[in-house]
C-alpha cells in the first residue's frame, strides 16, 4: 500500500530547544558521556548535523541507491538483512522501510489505529548516540513527536499522523544491551527490530529478539481480523562486510544452506504451537506462513551495479582507498569499501612483505596426491594444533588441512584421536612419513598414566605415526620464521610457489594476512625486541606450519632453495666449459643434448 502523507497531524513537537545544537558537530568522543548522562529531548537538540527536516519519507514515490536496495525497501520478509560498502544507502533504506511498515501496519479491530513500534538495539548507549540515532534523524525530523527517556536509560520517540486510511502511531525506542543480552531484552514488546551494523553483535541478539518481535500491540487488536492479519513483526539489519567468516552474521547471510535450515526450524516450531492452540481450543489447526528469511548484498566499489555512486563525489571512495594505502590498512579497503569479507588486522603482520593471498593460496581445493605421503606439523597443549600436508617438487609444500579447537580444552590423547579421523576420513590409506612437533612437546605430561609419556608421543600414538620434536634452530623463533620466509619466497617451479596452501585453511589464512603479528618483548636488561604476538589462537596453527617447514632445512638452518641455488652455481656452463661460482646461469629452453650430434661421440 502507496500512501501520501498529510502534513499538520504531528504530535506534540519541541522547537523550543531547536536552537540549541546548531553547529554542535554531532556526537563526539567529548560530549558523548554528557548525551547519555542526558534527557533524551535535551541530548537530541543538542546533536549538530545534516538532519531531516519538514516532514517524514514519502511513501509513495520514493528514491532508491538502486535496484537491490529498492528490493530490499519493499521487502516484508520476516528475516532480512543487507550489506553493503560504506556510503551504499543502506542504512537510509532500511530507515525509510519502517515508515512503510507503519504505513501498512494492520488497523485495530478495537479503535482502528495503526501502532507500530520498532526496537533499535547495540551493545551501548555510546554507540547509540554516537551513530545509531544520528543515522535515524537524517530521515525522522527530530522536531515531530515527542522524546522520552534519555540518562542512561532507553529513549523512545513518538510520532503521531494521520493519512487518508486514518491515524498512524509510530513509535521508535533506543536500548543497548550491555553485557546480558538475555535479560536486558526481557520485557521487550516491539513490532520489529533492527540490527544497526549487526556484524558487531552477539548471535544472541538474533535468538533473543526473535521472541521479542510482532508482540506490539497486544493480540486484543487483532482478534477479529483475519488471521493471515494477525502476525505482523520482522527483524531487519544491516552491516558492512563481516570481519571473519566464523561470525554468525557471515553464516546466516552468505550461507543459503544455513538461512534456508534456520528458515524451516523456525516454521515448525510455529506450527508446534499453532497445533498446540488449536488442540486447546478444540479446533482444526491451520497451516501457517513459512518464515522467509533473506539477504540481500550491494556491490562494491568498482564492481558493476555499484549503488549510490549519484549521490556521492567522485573522490569519495578514491579518498578512502589512498587514505588506507597511506596508513597500511588495505584490510579497511577490502571490507568498507570493496564489501569483501576481510578479517581486520590486530597489528602488524609478521609476513606482510612476503606473503600473497593470490599466490599462496589456491583458487579452489588442493588435490590429494596420492603417490606421496602425508606430512604433518603440530604444535603442542591444551589448544594444540596441526598442518596436514604433501612435499611435491622440489620443496613445493601443500598444505591441505589444518587442525585447531580454539574453543576447547583437549588433552593430547583427545587431540590425537581427532587428528587421526580427520586423516581417515579427507585421506583414507594415506601413508603418514612424520610428524614434527615443538621440542616443548617432548616434557612429560602431567595427564598421562606414565610420567615418561609426553605431549608428542600421546598424539602420535593416538594417531597413528611418530612424532619428532623439531630441534633445528633449538626451537628458536628466528630459524622458524626463516623457514617461512625462504617457502613463500621460493621462485616459481612449474608455475608452482614454495608454499600452497588450500582456502579451507582458515586460521592459516587470518595468521597470514591479520592476526599473525609483532609485539614488542621487554628484557630483563630492559631492551626491546619484537617477537610474533602469542596472545592470538592463529599463533598456534602458524607454529605448527614453522615446525613442519624447518624440517626441510638442513642442521646449520640452510634452507633448500638456497642450497639448490647454490648447486645450480656450481653446474659447468656449457657455452664456455667453464665451472664453479662465477659461471653464468642458463637462460631459456635447454635441449640437454648437443643438436649437431644427436647420438654423441659413439
Amino acid at each position: 500500500m502507496r500512501v501520501t502523507l498529510k502534513t499538520g497531524f504531528w504530535g506534540g513537537g519541541c522547537r523550543c530547544l531547536a536552537a540549541a545544537g546548531e553547529g554542535s558537530g554531532g556526537a563526539t568522543a567529548d560530549n558523548l558521556d554528557e548525551l547519555i548522562g542526558s534527557d533524551a529531548k535535551e541530548a537530541i537538540f543538542s546533536l549538530g548535523g545534516n538532519f531531516a527536516e519538514g516532514q517524514l519519507p514519502d511513501v509513495e514515490a520514493p528514491s532508491f541507491p538502486g535496484p537491490l536496495a529498492e528490493e530490499f525497501y519493499w521487502s516484508n520478509a520476516d528475516l532480512h538483512f543487507i550489506q553493503g560498502p560504506v556510503g551504499s544507502g543502506k542504512t537510509t533504506t532500511l530507515l525509510k522501510m519502517l515508515l512503510r511498515r507503519a504505513v501498512e501496519m494492520p488497523r485495530s479491530s478495537i479503535d482502528g489505529v495503526r501502532r507500530y513500534k520498532v526496537l533499535f538495539i547495540r551493545e551501548t548507549y555510546r554507540q547509540i548516540w554516537q551513530t545509531t540515532i544520528p543515522s535515524y534523524l537524517e530521515v525522522y525530523p527530530r522536531d515531530m513527536g515527542e522524546w522520552s527517556g534519555g540518562k542512561g536509560n532507553p529513549v523512545t520517540h513518538v510520532i503521531r499522523f494521520r493519512d487518508e486510511w486514518g491515524e498512524i502511531e509510530f513509535i521508535a525506542e533506543f536500548g543497548a544491551f550491555g553485557d546480558n543480552v538475555v535479560q536486558s531484552l526481557r520485557g521487550y514488546q516491539a513490532t520489529d527490530i533492527v540490527l544497526n551494523e549487526m556484524d558487531t553483535m552477539p548471535v544472541e541478539v538474533l535468538t533473543v529478539g526473535i521472541g521479542r518481535i510482532d508482540r506490539y500491540p497486544g493480540r486484543q487488536h487483532f482478534a477479529k481480523l483475519p488471521r493471515h492479519l494477525q502476525s505482523y513483526g520482522r527483524i531487519v539489519g544491516d552491516m558492512n562486510a563481516p570481519e571473519d567468516e566464523d561470525q554468525w552474521s557471515y553464516k546466516v547471510t552468505h550461507d543459503a544452506h544455513a538461512r534456508e535450515s534456520m528458515a524451516a526450524e523456525l516454521t515448525a516450531a510455529m506450527q508446534a504451537d499453532e497445533d498446540a492452540n488449536a488442540k486447546k481450543a478444540g479446533r482444526a489447526p491451520e497451516k501457517v506462513k513459512p518464515i522467509e528469511i533473506k539477504f540481500t548484498n550491494q556491490p562494491g566499489y568498482e564492481q558493476p551495479g555499484c549503488e549510490n555512486l549519484h549521490n556521492l563525489s567522485a573522490s569519495y571512495y578514491p579518498r578512502q582507498i589512498a587514505t588506507n594505502r597511506l596508513a597500511g590498512r588495505s584490510d579497511m579497503t577490502e571490507r568498507l569499501v570493496y564489501n569483501r569479507v576481510t578479517v581486520m588486522r590486530v597489528g602488524d603482520p609478521v609476513f606482510e612483505a612476503q606473503f600473497n593471498r593470490r599466490v599462496h593460496v589456491s583458487e579452489g581445493p588442493l588435490a590429494f596426491l596420492p603417490d606421496l605421503p602425508l606430512l604433518i606439523g603440530l604444535d603442542q597443549g591444551f589448544k594444540g594444533a596441526a598442518i596436514i600436508a604433501q612435499r611435491a617438487g622440489y620443496f613445493r609444500w601443500r598444505f591441505l588441512r589444518e587442525l585447531h579447537f580454539p574453543h576447547l580444552r583437549l588433552l593430547a590423547a583427545d587431540f590425537g584421536k581427532r587428528l587421526a579421523d580427520l586423516i581417515a576420513e579427507e585421506f583414507p590409506n594415506a601413508e603418514i612419513e612424520c610428524g614434527y612437533g615443538d621440542m616443548a612437546g617432548e616434557h612429560g605430561s602431567s595427564n598421562a598414566a606414565d610420567e615418561n609419556d609426553t605431549w608428542n608421543l600421546l598424539v602420535g600414538r593416538a594417531a597413528g605415526f611418530d612424532v619428532r620434536p623439531q630441534i633445528i634452530g633449538q626451537n628458536r623463533i628466528q630459524p622458524r620464521l626463516e623457514a617461512v620466509r625462504a617457502a613463500l619466497e621460493a621462485p616459481l617451479e612449474n608455475s608452482q610457489p614454495g608454499l600452497l596452501i588450500d582456502p579451507s585453511c582458515k586460521f592459516l589464512k587470518r595468521g597470514f594476512e591479520a592476526r599473525y603479528v609483532w609485539t614488542e618483548e621487554v628484557n630483563m636488561s630492559g631492551d626491546k625486541r619484537k617477537i610474533p604476538d602469542k596472545r592470538y589462537t592463529e599463533a598456534n596453527v602458524m607454529d605448527a606450519g614453522q615446525y613442519l617447514l624447518l624440517s626441510g632445512h638442513d642442521a646449520n638452518g640452510l634452507s633448500p632453495y638456497v642450497r639448490r641455488d647454490k648447486d645450480n652455481r656450481k653446474r659447468p656452463d656449457r657455452r664456455n666449459g667453464r665451472t664453479g661460482r662465477g659461471a653464468p646461469p642458463t637462460r631459456g629452453l635447454e635441449a640437454r643434448h648437443d643438436v649437431l650430434n644427436p647420438y654423441g661421440d659413439a
